[in-house]
């Protein structure tokens, strides 16, 4: 989806695009590279910080002194870290996001839009400008897409489906399927149809390999700035909440209603009909039964209360 783009740009114009001082020499930079791999005229990032919202860390050992055997290195780090370093800095207090920004303005490119000549696309189907389809997409007769959104290869969208502007869909996935819901009987079960749709905000990154199935009667809502990582599931009816992240191998159930800002962590999953409170974290492998308030961290088979955030 992304390539990288070989221009040269000077040390200060990325500090200056990025609003930050710079400490040292200005120079060319032609690359990205990480602390592993240095190489000369590169811009890099350290720092031990993997999710500055929930205080997550990452223990690193760095000899800085390898920074000072390499040509032009231009390197974002915290300011204290950059103090000791014997190469061009950036000093910032976030140098995660920082190099992230650095990186999409001037080292990476999307392709132009296309819809490949494999693609269906239905009869009714309202499609929005800029938009990119990947090959064997099936797009349904009563799906809308946003503009400049992007769906990538084997991407099936059917049903009463609604997507919001700049989402990126990757391969795979599937929006729109019927809902696992079915009645006890004497000897049989009975399926509930599900005859709802899914309204998808904008700017939605939904990874490859997920499933999102449309409500039983109302709408599944995934709101702005959300980003599904590979592997998910998200059930009938469910909601998730601005700017939440639901990462590789969740389960959300039906009816469940995540509030903004939470980080649902690896494999966790959220039991038919429970509510995250906003901003609050759910660890890895977790089985969550029951309600959690707002900002908090719970972990554990069931799940239970770590901490408070402040």
């Amino acid at each position: 989806m992304y390539r990288r783009r070989y221009e040269t740009t000077m040390a200060s114009e990325i500090a200056a695009f990025l609003g930050r001082s710079l400490a040292g020499k200005d120079c060319p930079v032609d690359t990205v590279t990480s602390i592993d791999n240095l190489c000369d005229n590169a811009l890099v990032f350290l720092t031990e910080v993997t999710n500055q919202k929930f205080g997550l860390r990452e223990a690193k050992s760095v000899d800085l002194s390898a920074f000072g055997e390499h040509g032009d290195i231009v390197l974002l780090a915290d300011p204290a870290v950059c103090a000791q370093a014997p190469c061009t800095c950036i000093p910032s207090d976030n140098p995660r996001l920082d190099f992230a920004r650095a990186l999409d303005h001037f080292f990476a490119r999307t392709p132009a839009p296309e819809i490949h000549a494999t693609a269906i696309i239905c009869e009714g189907a309202q499609i929005g400008h800029g938009v990119s389809i990947g090959a064997h997409c099936y797009i349904g007769p009563h799906v809308r897409i946003g503009d400049g959104t992007r769906v990538l290869h084997n991407v099936v969208i059917t049903g009463e489906v609604a997507i919001g502007e700049h989402c990126v869909i990757k391969s795979n996935s599937t929006i729109g399927s019927e809902g696992f819901s079915f009645i006890f009987t004497e000897g049989e079960l009975t399926h509930f149809p599900q005859v709802g749709g899914i309204h998808i905000g904008n700017h939605v990154w939904i990874g490859s390999n997920v499933c999102i199935e449309c409500a039983t009667l109302d709408v599944t809502r995934i709101e702005d700035h959300v980003k599904v990582d590979d592997l998910v599931q998200i059930g009938h009816n469910s909601v998730i909440g601005a700017a939440s992240q639901i990462t590789a191998g969740a389960v959300i159930c039906g009816r469940v209603v995540i509030e903004h800002g939470c980080w649902i962590a690896p494999n966790a999953v959220i039991d038919n009909g429970v509510t995250v409170g906003h901003d609050s974290m759910v660890g890895t492998g977790a089985v969550v039964r029951k309600g959690v308030e707002a900002k908090s961290v719970v972990a554990g088979v069931p799940a239970r209360l770590l901490r408070k955030l402040d």
